[in-house]
């Protein structure tokens, strides 16, 4: 197992788009707080709310652990690299999970880099403007350590869904659409039919509800982590069962 997991790691550090992940992480996480310290009146900007709310920044590395788990999976079928791989490890079902572990140690440094660079960032523009710097409260921890776990569920979420569809394509433009268009529609159609309380155990919503910001439609905080690991283990389960199934021949 342990050899298919460094295999999953090599696989991701071979590739161009390991390059343009790191690329976005770090632009995006750093323009976005970047914006928020520099659009803030003096005042906001020694609250301690606000401070922890630069956090939120780190979110765009959950989109990238979804994406990276969906092609941790997609791209042997596309390229036609999955036979060769299931002939060195016939259980197919280990290969699953060694890519599952593969994005969970992904999508930890994509979170975890995220932070950093949020720190960086945000320290050096606070310390200039001498505001008042909360590094040390818990509440930010939290908030760091609920960053981090949100963008391994939704790695493995991807890597779920990835074995699931298996088309590269379809797997990447249904899940967005999904994630965009899908459950706003359903949100609309349980609000018709009067049935609100359930489109907080829509996938994406129970993960929303994983990134501590809490909010009046969505679960609290561990009922949403329940309920995402469910989605997770469940379309995890189907994916893993037609892998199995599929003829690669």
């Amino acid at each position: 197992m342990t050899a298919l997991v460094r295999s999953e790691l090599l696989k991701i550090r071979t590739t161009r788009g390991w390059y343009a992940y790191l690329a976005v992480v770090v632009l995006l996480a750093g323009v976005a707080v970047a914006g928020d310290v520099g659009t803030a009146p003096d005042r906001r900007r020694s609250e301690l709310d606000f401070q922890v709310g630069l956090v939120d920044a780190a979110g765009i590395s959950a989109l990238l652990a979804i994406i990276l788990g969906i092609t941790l999976i997609t791209t042997e079928f596309r390229h036609g690299t999955v036979t060769p791989t299931f002939l060195v490890a016939p259980r197919r079902e280990r290969v699953i999970a060694a890519k599952s572990v593969a994005g969970i140690f992904v999508s930890l440094l994509f979170a975890a880099l995220a932070l950093v660079v949020i720190a960086a960032v945000a320290l050096t523009w606070l310390s200039a403007v001498s505001a008042d710097i909360h590094l040390g409260d818990g509440d930010l921890g939290i908030r760091a350590a609920q960053t981090l776990l949100m963008a391994v569920l939704w790695a493995l979420l991807g890597v779920a869904i990835g074995a699931l569809v298996q088309s590269q394509v379809a797997a990447l433009v249904g899940t967005l659409v999904w994630l965009f268009l899908g459950e706003t529609l359903l949100i609309g159609l349980f609000g018709v039919l009067d049935i609100d309380g359930a489109a907080s155990y829509l996938p994406f919503q129970a993960l929303d509800a994983v990134d501590g910001t809490g909010g009046d439609n969505l679960l609290a905080y561990w009922p949403g982590v329940a309920v995402s690991f469910a989605w997770i283990v469940v379309l995890g389960a189907a994916g893993t069962e037609r892998t199995r199934r599929r003829d690669i021949t």
